[in-house]
């Protein structure tokens, strides 16, 4: 099993830029592509797709960055991904959602019912027509999920950051574990308890979900990977390069 790691362009909030991940594994029984980072309309007309978060949230990506081209350059076709990994449905992590034809688009049940049936999705993070695809593949699930049934891809609910964010544990045989958080933990800060989980469902989870994946990474010791951390993701490596 191999991970590899990319960016689909910064995000910039004022006067800070954050990365937007998305992640290829590289599995003996598909290649899975966890969320896809900014979706491709933006890189052409931000307002036109986000409307009001456009002001908020100003996009630094163009169409080559998008998760579909960044993959066709380092090889992997479309139709090679075999799963499509959504850790939550939030604007910044659909980038992949109607790219891959071939893929079954894995989501916690919690997080579909919130971003197709909750009232005033914008305002929670949510832009229908990234999802709104006909032709999507949908795989729901509860409580926790073995992907492969072998370990080595859990998907780990982690709820608060919106209703069904979960959060993915690898275990690589040479890296061994790797803790991608997502927005369940944006960054160091977060971590270590000097900011506030940022929460847009509920703030009591999303503690408890950042100190379960404490007390899980006190017990396993992992590489972690925050949600958008510029000097954690910067200091790790990234396609083509990878983790083992």
């Amino acid at each position: 099993m191999e991970v590899f790691l990319f960016a689909s362009g910064p995000l910039a909030l004022g006067e800070v830029k954050v990365p937007v991940p998305f992640y290829l594994i590289r599995h003996p029984h598909g290649n899975v592509l966890v969320d896809g980072g900014n979706p491709l309309p933006v890189a052409r007309d931000p307002r036109a797709h986000w409307g009001r978060l456009a002001d908020i949230f100003e996009v630094h990506m163009s169409e080559e960055e998008h998760c579909a081209a960044q993959l066709h350059r380092h090889g992997f076709a479309p139709e090679s991904v075999t799963h499509v990994v959504q850790t939550h449905l939030h604007i910044d992590h659909t980038g992949a959602l109607g790219h891959f034809p071939a893929a079954e688009v894995v989501v916690h049940a919690d997080e579909l019912d919130s971003a197709q049936t909750g009232e005033q999705p914008l305002a929670r993070g949510y832009v229908t027509a990234d999802f709104e695809h006909p032709e999507l593949n949908w795989r729901t699930f509860t409580g926790e999920l073995d992907l492969f049934g072998d370990g080595t891809v859990q998907l780990l609910p982690t709820p608060g950051h919106s209703a069904g964010h979960v959060s993915l544990l690898l275990e690589l045989e040479q890296t061994g574990p790797i803790l991608i958080t997502a927005d369940a933990v944006d960054n160091r800060a977060q971590w270590e308890g000097a900011q506030p989980p940022r929460s847009l469902h509920n703030a009591e989870q999303a503690e408890r979900s950042r100190e379960r994946l404490r007390e899980l990474a006190a017990d396993r010791d992992p590489l972690l990977i925050f949600g958008h951390d510029p000097e954690n993701f910067s200091a790790l490596a990234h396609a083509p390069d990878s983790y083992d």
